[in-house]
């Protein structure tokens, strides 16, 4: 983790800077939210169709 993300952490969590961080728990939320942004971007590409598409594509390689 870079100062500016933890930074920017800290701030999105209302952390001061006199306050004592627990990293581990920083990483923890951070892989977290990353986990649920994950989730979210697989959800809309398999409503969209996006997923779909991938697998007609791989078909027709398949196919040659």
């Amino acid at each position: 983790m870079t100062r500016a993300e933890l930074i920017e952490l800290c701030d999105r969590y209302g952390i001061e800077e006199d306050d004592e961080v627990d990293m581990n728990e920083l990483e923890r939320i951070r892989a977290e939210e990353r986990a649920e942004l994950i989730e979210r971007i697989e959800e809309r590409q398999h409503q969209t169709g996006f997923y779909e598409f991938q697998d007609r594509i791989e078909m027709y390689r398949r196919e040659r």
